[in-house]
């Protein structure tokens, strides 16, 4: 019987103890991490433990903190409770020096000036014009609180003299008393100036004149404290 060689069956042994060296590398590879790994649990003293979670009371969701931003301190509250504040810490003097600083920072050259005129307790003729209307019913104002403390107080924009006082009668620092027969000469000047006449005119309608209200202008007893305050020293 004739032995054929055959080159491919070693070829085909070859293969398979290739593989089986492979597999047996695999083997062992897998047998030295089981190792390793038993190994490095019995070292380790302290194993973690597994969290385990236990039934409770549900406990009811936190409300979340609301952050109130602080109020500018421009604003109208901040600047309230700072006045309410300082209220309890002033006595009736300090209340007063700060009244008076604050009335005068509210007037003009002008207006103290009138203040100035009046500070002697001297009454000045003041006047009101009303018009009419086609109906003969009494109008508005045509022109209020004209006075003569103007010109007495030698102001700079005398035309403006209505203005000023109808501010310093609103800051309680003057007030309109009844007319005073006394200063008839007076009221004659003051129906003579121009701001008077130009209302009169105005005002009137046909052969009916404007109605015109006289009364007198006075220092209040707050614009007299105000200025005797201001007149002290070290105020």
């Amino acid at each position: 019987m004739a032995n054929t060689f055959n080159p491919f069956g070693l070829v085909s042994r070859a293969v398979d103890v290739v593989r089986a060296g492979v597999d047996i590398t695999s083997w062992t590879q897998s047998q030295i991490n089981d190792l390793i790994r038993r190994g490095l649990n019995e070292l380790d003293p302290n194993p973690r433990p597994t969290l385990q979670l236990e039934a409770g009371p549900s406990r009811p969701p936190e409300e979340p903190v609301v952050l109130v931003a602080e109020p500018p301190e421009d604003s109208l509250h901040h600047k309230l409770n700072g006045l309410l504040d300082r209220a309890l810490d002033q006595d009736t003097q300090t209340s007063q020096a700060e009244l008076y600083h604050h009335l005068l920072n509210q007037l003009v050259p002008d207006e103290a000036r009138i203040l100035g005129a009046l500070s002697d307790g001297s009454p000045s003729p003041m006047v009101k014009v009303y018009g009419w209307t086609r109906s003969k019913t009494q109008s508005r104002a045509v022109l209020s609180n004209a006075s003569l403390v103007g010109r007495t107080a030698n102001v700079s924009l005398i035309q403006l003299t209505p203005q000023y006082v109808t501010h310093l009668l609103a800051l309680g620092l003057v007030k309109s008393g009844p007319e005073d027969p006394g200063l008839k000469t007076d009221y004659e000047v003051l129906m003579a100036e121009p701001i008077v006449l130009d209302a009169v005119n105005a005002a009137s309608v046909g052969p009916i004149p404007a109605r015109v209200d006289r009364f007198t202008l006075t220092i209040s007893d707050l614009g007299a404290a105000l200025w005797a305050a201001a007149e002290t020293t070290g105020k």
